[in-house]
């Protein structure tokens, strides 16, 4: 069998939509490493909440690679150390809380959360966050002061209120770009979300980094896979990348093909069985 390394988003994805696992895509991810390939996860999930992911995979015990928060944590099960650990500086976390806090929640004209890898810590309460908070395994903590934060914080989410017009969220946008652009990366999220995070920090330079800690000098043919808007970066980087049947159709025009199965019919497994081993 020829040797792979498989980067894979998880939501949407690997995983199926209870954020579950079938035994079929277990058994093919402990295939892929007793054949010396790789399958790796690169998600926007926190690096905590993706070692959980990870273990149900038994990457842990395979001694794998994962990379949570869009691959600013990278990490090595076999050393039990990072390969690659981004964070934001202290000061952009105080002048982004100054720049839009206020006590009464009727005046913020947006709401804005820091998450670590323990606390999503936020403006106001929010049942969305603290759902998404949940499943990430993190806990929710309503802030009224920028020093009640005190873990490091891998990305900031600023979220217009609903509603919110194009214009003013652009007015929005365009002042954080302008004034943290040059020193971070600055996403736009359904023209809702702001996103804060380490510079030059995606999925495909989370793939550049691995592939050259795993000294890739063509012994592994590279796949990526994902569904959604923050994994074009993945689907760039890899030799092959493979957009899923349920993906966004924007992602499938660039995509080097198309899954036959969606995410959750083990559509990334039954790719690789399919159509990469049987080459």
């Amino acid at each position: 069998m020829k040797k792979i390394i498989a980067f894979s988003d998880c939501d949407g994805t690997l995983l199926f939509d209870d954020y579950k696992f079938s035994d079929y895509t277990i058994n093919t991810v402990k295939n892929i490493y007793e054949n010396g390939s790789y399958l790796i996860p690169v998600t926007a999930r926190t690096l905590k909440n993706l070692k959980n992911i990870a273990k149900q995979l038994k990457i842990d015990e395979l001694g794998g690679i994962i990379a949570g928060n869009n691959g600013a944590q990278i990490f090595d099960f076999k050393t039990g150390k990072y390969i690659l650990n981004k964070t934001v500086d202290k000061n952009i976390i105080n002048e982004v809380f100054n720049l839009y806090y206020t006590e009464a929640d009727e005046e913020k004209e947006c709401k804005v959360n820091f998450t670590s890898e323990e606390i999503v810590y936020s403006f106001g309460e929010s049942e969305n966050t603290k759902k998404w908070a949940e499943i990430m395994d993190q806990q929710f903590k309503v802030i009224s002061k920028s020093n009640e934060i005190v873990e490091d914080i891998v990305s900031i989410s600023i979220i217009t209120k609903k509603g919110t017009d194009l214009d003013t969220y652009l007015h929005h946008f365009n002042k954080i770009k302008s004034k943290y652009g040059n020193d971070y990366r600055i996403d736009n999220y359904h023209n809702r979300v702001i996103s804060i995070a380490p510079k030059e920090i995606d999925k495909g330079y989370a793939v550049e980094i691995i592939n050259k800690y795993l000294n890739n000098t063509g012994q592994y043919e590279t796949y990526g896979f994902g569904d959604s808007y923050n994994d074009f970066p993945l689907i760039a980087a890899v030799d092959y990348g493979i957009a899923m049947k349920n993906g966004l159709d924007e992602l499938k025009e660039t995509a080097y093909d198309i899954t036959e199965y969606p995410n959750y019919q083990d559509g990334v497994a039954r790719y690789i069985n399919d159509k990469i081993f049987k080459k």
